[in-house]
């Protein structure tokens, strides 16, 4: 047993020096993840865009409303009622599902912006790990402002959306 401890300290010795070399050499990066978020123009125009189509999804709803409401003040049978009501609940449906997939296709679309560009400014300047600012106490290079100018550059979402439509 004392053979085994003794294996395993010696071992563990051993590889110290290594794994601690390891260490020094990597060169981390930080970046202040709100920062580019609320600074990139895509994702700017896309939370607009987000902001939008929401107010057009609460304008259908209310929309439908009216007419159900229109409807129910005619006098007409529980089963035409429940059929109308059905069929402004299926355009409600339909008009949320094409929303959520705008939304999650825009937010993709910034994230990957985002996470292509610290990947591009961290190869450039060597560094091996890249963590958001809020999530380190000190050190690493502040990789903010050269993957924002580089996010700056760019196409406009409104371009990209175009250029999606056109293909499908």
């Amino acid at each position: 047993m004392y053979r085994i401890l003794l294996l395993v300290v010696v071992l563990s010795i051993g590889f110290w020096p290594v794994a601690s070399y390891a260490q020094a050499n990597s060169k981390i990066g930080v970046v202040d993840g709100e920062k580019l978020f609320d600074e990139y123009p895509n994702a700017q125009e896309a939370t607009k865009k987000i902001a939008d189509a929401q107010d057009d999804l609460k304008e259908a709803i209310t929309e439908s409303e009216k007419i159900y409401s229109e409807f129910e003040k005619q006098k007409k049978s529980e089963a035409e009622k429940l059929t109308k009501q059905k069929e402004l609940q299926a355009k409600i449906d339909l008009k949320a599902k094409d929303t959520k997939k705008m939304i999650e296709s825009l937010s993709s679309k910034i994230e990957q912006d985002i996470l292509q560009s610290i990947k591009a400014v961290a190869g450039e300047k060597g560094l091996d790990i890249v963590f958001d600012k809020r999530a380190v106490l000190y050190g690493g290079a502040d990789l903010t402002q050269p993957v924002l100018d580089l996010l700056k550059k760019k196409v406009p979402i409104a371009n990209q959306l175009k250029d999606t439509k056109g293909t499908n």
